[in-house]
């Protein structure tokens, strides 16, 4: 990398950490002797210097220069203590104990209103990744959203959401912040990213809803990288559910909904990373009030043309349950097992890897919700995942802070 180019990303990241104070403390500068000045780079200062023009924070509000009348900011931040008791003690999947505090996830969000159509946007989300240590910013989704393209239909054009996971954590497992739902999971078949270079297509009627999706297929934190164009394979996903009862997608707790989900994803050609999958699986959420049941199966028929197996194969289900309680719903108890069973070449012994989840939540207010939950990973075989990590045997307790603004 040049040195031009690295002094670029060294002041791209000054100005967005320096606007991210900025946004900070706007809302108070007018109420107090806080003021702010700017360089030519656009860096965001809190003291006077040569270079430096002062902000104008005489008004209550600090205004945000944009070829747009809107802008919408918003973050989602998972802050945790985590401590993994493994019970294996043998090779090769023996570990030492570990306890530490984390970042789990730290989305800023931005959304910037371009049409006359108020429902339609572009949406840029960064995203923590921690690399060797530091925290760095990638780019988790970026995409145009246009409403009513068709009727009943929306689509999201870029780095869009992929077809089933948006919907299942907003109707059927809300607790991202511990882990992920059960296509997701590395304990699972790890048959699906959250979002992906492509488009989406979204049908929403009071009884039936529908994602239609075609991506690259490796994921967002992935390029399709130079390989030969026969063994390219485009991803295509999809969910068709049926709102039995008439609620459509306005998800609401407070609601009483029961859907009967379709899903589906096909890559048979395979691509960069050696992602071939296709699995077909069925999903049902009921919920009132205070209870939730939801659950899914899932088979991915071994891919591979050769005489190995796909590392993506096999077969399994999910199940978890929530109770609500208190005069705002504020407190939640909640439970999910998963079971998964790899599929192996014809002859060999199947094993089962098994995850029970079990915890209670607190919405301390709109913002903030607090978690404390147990992980426990049963599997029968010192099996390696999709990822060629050893899926270790144990205990993992868990504090989590939610934060969302």
């Amino acid at each position: 990398m040049s040195a031009t180019k690295t002094g670029e990303n060294v002041n791209m990241k000054k100005i967005v950490l320096s606007t991210l104070v900025a946004l900070s403390i706007a809302t108070v500068a007018s109420a107090s002797d806080v003021k702010l000045y700017q360089d030519a780079n656009g860096q965001v200062f809190t003291s006077a210097a040569d270079g430096r023009t002062e902000i104008s924070t005489s008004s209550s509000n600090v205004s945000v220069d944009s070829m747009t009348k809107k802008l919408d900011f918003s973050m989602l931040a998972y802050i945790g203590y985590d401590n993994f008791d493994y019970r294996d003690n043998k090779a090769p999947s023996a570990k030492a104990d570990n306890s530490q505090f984390e970042l789990r996830r730290m989305y800023f969000q931005v959304k910037a209103h371009l049409l006359e159509d108020p429902k339609s946007y572009f949406r840029i989300t960064l995203d923590e990744n921690n690399n060797a240590g530091y925290y760095d910013m990638n780019i988790k989704y970026a995409y145009l959203f246009l409403n009513n393209i068709l009727p009943f239909t929306d689509v999201e054009i870029g780095q869009a959401h992929t077809t089933l996971l948006d919907y299942e954590e907003s109707h059927a497992w809300a607790y991202r912040s511990i882990d992920h739902v059960f296509t997701e999971q590395n304990n699972a078949g790890k048959l699906n990213a959250s979002g992906d270079r492509g488009v989406d297509l979204k049908t929403n009627t009071k009884y039936f809803s529908s994602e239609i999706g075609v991506y690259n297929g490796e994921g967002y934190h992935a390029n399709q990288t130079n390989i030969t164009r026969n063994s390219m394979g485009m991803d295509y996903e999809g969910r068709l559910t049926l709102h039995a009862l008439g609620t459509g997608t306005d998800y609401n707790t407070k609601h009483t909904y029961f859907d009967v989900s379709l899903v589906g994803k096909d890559n048979t050609k395979g691509n960069a990373n050696g992602t071939d999958i296709q699995y077909v699986g069925v999903h049902s959420v009921f919920n009132m009030e205070n209870f939730l049941i939801a659950g899914q199966y899932i088979s991915a028929p071994d891919t591979d043309k050769t005489s190995a197996v796909s590392g993506h194969s096999g077969s399994g289900y999910s199940v978890n349950v929530e109770g609500r309680m208190g005069e705002k719903d504020q407190y939640h108890a909640f439970a999910r097992y998963d079971k998964w069973t790899p599929e192996v070449l014809s002859g060999a012994t199947k094993n089962d890897d098994r995850t029970y989840i079990v915890g209670a939540a607190w919405d301390m207010n709109k913002n903030v919700q607090w978690v404390a939950n147990v992980i426990t990973t049963d599997n029968q075989h010192n099996a390696t995942n999709v990822n060629g990590d050893i899926k270790p045997n144990g205990n993992e307790y868990m504090l989590t802070a939610q934060v969302q603004f």
